[in-house]
């Protein structure tokens, strides 16, 4: 007696595989086409943990798919710091940063390109091909004929640096790690191999070299081709698609099956008139088959994240059944492979066994015989020789399901957005009473949504110094109307400014009188501080502000030079990064470059440190009177520190002495007093100075480190 063996895939593909009929092949052929090898099949964990080891295996990629890739190649990390000013009161800090170029083997199939990048699961890279972290990116495609990576070669030797013709591969030089704790990410990329879902006949031959020939039109979206064999690298889908494999004129092609109708003479063949049976009907028991089957699949919905779909046969003894693919696929999609593969094993456990003439052994696994009289068709599994008779195996032939609707459930959102150039304004503030120094504030903000601090490049005197933003994202925009002049002692009930943000993620609140009183809204508008309580949105980004206290901090200077177009910033010492100037670089020239990812070559701003912080706020109620030829001038003086205007108590002096300058104006000349009180008198022969008609009258404060600004008013001398 002679035996061929028609199973489930036969010794190509090795185990249960439902009903993907294999081949008349033996373990020869099987050697031959697929290699030695334990029959373990690619798990998704291959795909999703990210490697650095010699001898690790790298997929071939098909179609769309998000995998780790393996390290083959990177530096040390490099290290890089930033003294960054504490500002008056605190030392400085310097503050250590790290990165890293490596290079990371993604197929071993040609690839078109790379589409998104992530780490540690948030996007690196968008699906613009923006970054969202600073790197030079470099991708290979895997052609036969592309070129060494400069970076690489120029470390370990052009002599010694492959090309890696055949490897799809992704290069970063000098990826900024600070994002990361300052290590190295876990990576995953989306590879897009193909233009388009790619065949499962197409993924077959390719993955076999040829070795199986298929046409087989039905589409994945993406496929890893991944494992030890090419037997466990097709496994997953000649499985759970059910693909016939058949023996073909040059080796193991697939195809459609070829249907014979029995006639009832030839049922129950035996040889020298021997009688046996017209048929043997068997059932697999149930504890043998699948109870459930659970697939882990890469669902696209979910930013390729492991889907896991169970299709159940219900309440039986048999096993749980777990099965990993290596396919993209729909919610839909996969709980139809589940439903249908596990609907095959059931049905597969109908048996029946045929005794038929010889010339029945043409019959090929994966045909389809049909009964006499039933009309029910059953597929070839095993074929034996007996004396000329072919005993032939059956299974009962299945029928695929529609598709199911399923849900993909909703995945963690991971928003793509490509960062814009730095917004930054460098203000010169007042100083509000925490202590008087020279020193400018940088306020920064992202154009787009998701905030990141980014480092800036500091000049004060073409003195450079490096340093990072604050953490946080100042409320930073522009006026986009006129914001006329007021008063700086009562509510201005009047005026109102609309301002644009810098982005959507950016919001103004209304306040109440008793916040605005207890310090809430306070913001600059070009050079004056003021608070606002209404804030009524208008548009996207815009604002209308109203119901102002103006001139805030002796800022009521500045009421008379606005413009629409200046910078207006909400004032929080949290997102405000402090700019030392050293005081022999008074008057000097401030610039600040930021350096974003979305910077480009560098976003800049300039700046005067003229010192508004050092000045003591100008006097007020400024008076004159001319008595009996003389002129009494008065006023009264205001502190820094005395902001609150306390009852029954004067204001601190803020400063170690007190003394004022004050200027007399008129038509023939200016006479100058200084005094150590808040009033002065101009006698006859300095108003003769002035001389008559239109005078002005000056007075200013002056400070430890600054002269105030001057406090005026006009009048006429006779």
């Amino acid at each position: 007696m002679a035996t061929l063996v028609l199973s489930t895939v036969g010794n190509v593909l090795g185990g249960p595989v439902g009903g993907a009929i294999g081949a008349l092949i033996g373990q020869s052929i099987d050697q031959q086409v697929f290699g030695l090898g334990p029959r373990q099949g690619p798990r998704l964990n291959d795909l999703a943990v990210q490697t650095s080891s010699y001898g690790t295996r790298i997929p071939r990629i098909y179609g769309k798919m998000r995998v780790a890739g393996s390290v083959i190649w990177a530096t040390e990390l490099k290290e890089s710091s930033i003294i960054q000013s504490g500002g008056k009161t605190q030392p400085d800090v310097e503050t250590f940063s790290y990165s890293v170029s490596m290079a990371v083997a993604l197929s071993s199939r040609v690839a078109n390109e790379v589409g998104r990048i992530w780490a540690d699961g948030k996007l690196l890279r968008g699906a613009a091909g923006d970054f969202k972290v600073r790197t030079k990116f470099r991708f290979y495609a895997g052609s036969d004929d592309q070129d060494v990576d400069p970076l690489i070669a120029s470390v370990e030797g052009i002599a010694e640096t492959p090309a890696y013709r055949g490897l799809a591969l992704a290069v970063f030089e000098d990826l900024e790690l600070a994002e990361f704790g300052n290590r190295i990410p876990f990576l995953t990329f989306e590879i897009l191999a193909d233009g388009e879902a790619v065949p499962i006949g197409t993924i077959i031959t390719d993955a076999t070299v040829g070795a199986i020939q298929s046409a087989l039109a039905e589409p994945v979206e993406g496929y890893a081709a991944h494992g030890a064999t090419m037997r466990a690298a097709i496994e997953p889908l000649v499985d759970q698609f059910a693909v016939d494999l058949r023996p073909g004129q040059e080796g193991i092609e697939t195809g459609p099956p070829t249907l014979f109708a029995i006639a009832d003479e030839e049922l129950g063949c035996a040889p020298d008139g021997k009688s046996e049976a017209r048929s043997e009907r068997s059932v697999v028991s149930e504890r043998s088959t699948p109870a459930s089957l659970t697939i882990d699949y890469y669902d696209p919905a979910r930013d390729y994240q492991v889907g896991r779909m169970r299709a159940s046969a219900g309440n039986h003894g048999g096993p749980a059944e777990e099965v990993d693919l290596p396919i993209v696929l729909s919610a839909e999609t996969a709980r139809g492979v589940g439903e249908n593969s596990l609907a095959r094993r059931w049905a597969e456990r109908d048996r029946l066994t045929l005794r038929l003439p010889p010339h029945y052994l043409a019959l090929r696994p994966g045909d389809l015989i049909e009964l006499p009289g039933s009309g029910r068709r059953w597929t070839v599994r095993q074929l034996t020789f007996e004396a000329m008779i072919a005993v032939v195996e059956l299974c009962m032939t299945w029928h695929a399901a529609p598709v199911i609707l399923a849900d993909p459930g909703r995945p963690a959102a991971n928003p793509d957005i490509i960062a814009g150039p730095t917004r930054l304004a460098l203000l010169d503030l007042p100083d509000p009473g925490t202590g008087a120094a020279l020193q400018l504030q940088l306020a920064a903000a992202s154009s787009t949504e998701g905030w990141r601090q980014v480092p800036v490049e500091i000049a004060i005197g073409g003195i450079v110094s490096g340093g990072m933003s604050a953490a946080a994202e100042t409320v930073l925009g522009a006026s986009l109307t006129l914001l006329p002049p007021s008063q700086a002692v009562v509510l201005d009930l009047v005026s109102s400014v609309e301002v644009e943000l810098a982005n959507d993620e950016m919001w103004l609140e209304s306040r109440d009188d008793d916040a605005l009183l207890a310090g809430a809204n306070l913001a600059v508008l070009g050079r004056e501080v003021l608070q606002y309580g209404s804030a009524v949105a208008i548009a996207p980004k815009r604002f209308r502000l109203s119901r102002l206290l103006r001139g805030r901090f002796g800022s009521e200077w500045a009421m008379m030079s606005h413009s629409p177009g200046e910078a207006f910033a909400l004032l929080d010492s949290r997102t405000l990064r402090a700019i030392a100037v050293p005081e022999s670089m008074f008057g000097s020239e401030v610039a600040v470059t930021a350096h974003g990812v979305g910077d480009g070559t560098g976003t800049s701003v300039t700046a005067i440190a003229s010192g508004e912080a050092l000045r003591p706020p100008s006097p007020v109620h400024l008076k004159a009177q001319v008595i009996a030829g003389t002129m009494e001038v008065s006023w009264v003086r205001r502190s820094r520190l005395g902001y609150a205007w306390l009852d029954e108590v004067d204001a601190p002096l803020g400063e170690t002495f007190e003394r004022y300058r004050v200027r007399l104006e008129g038509s023939a000349g200016t006479a100058t007093a200084e005094v150590t009180g808040a009033s002065v008198v101009f006698g006859a022969g300095e108003l003769a100075v002035a001389g008559s008609g239109p005078a002005t009258i000056a007075v200013a404060q002056v400070g430890d480190r600054a002269l105030s600004r001057w406090t005026t008013i006009s009048l006429n001398l006779a």
